[in-house]
């Protein structure tokens, strides 16, 4: 695998992943710090729940999914039409994960953009299942079918605490 050195440009898919080196501004226009690949990445991996985004019927559907990162793919179980749909038809989805402390006004974001599939491979699925934590939900556990978020871009910012806090 390539090494993966820059948020905001799009991995390239030659039978390993190879990431630009491109180097980021430490801030956006905005002020907020720009997270770097591997920052946002053990950030993704560190939070077991996020918000899977995606067009359905025409509608865009925003929903919360419990995750796994493999390699850099996003995975998660579902039993839902929509999502499932959504992965066989190869859709452009988002995914999402934060976490903020309102008493700091601090807090950062991890933004997972890319296309859905069904992973069909039995050996990953297994891999999968094996790194899956236990489900919030009792229904979860038998929710058989694995999507994977394909990501073309994984970016991240940051809130700080002010400098002298």
């Amino acid at each position: 695998m390539g090494t993966p050195r820059a948020a905001g440009e799009s991995a390239r898919e030659q039978g390993t992943r190879e990431y630009p080196t491109r180097e980021l501004p430490a801030v956006d226009h905005s002020g907020l710090e720009v997270l770097d690949f591997d920052v946002a990445l053990d950030r993704l991996r560190a939070v077991p729940i996020g918000r899977f985004a995606f067009v359905h019927s025409g509608e865009v559907l925003v929903l919360p999914v419990q995750h796994v990162v493999h390699g850099v793919d996003v995975c998660f179980r579902t039993a839902g039409d929509a999502k499932i749909e959504v992965a066989r038809d190869h859709g452009r989805v988002a995914y999402e994960v934060d976490a903020f402390d309102p008493a700091t006004r601090t807090g950062w974001s991890v933004l997972v953009q890319g296309t859905a599939e069904i992973v069909r491979d039995p050996d990953e699925t297994r891999d999968l299942d094996d790194l899956a934590p236990a489900p919030w939900l009792g229904s979860l556990a038998t929710e058989r079918e694995w999507v994977r978020l394909r990501p073309h871009a994984i970016t991240g910012r940051e809130v700080a605490a002010p400098s002298g806090s």
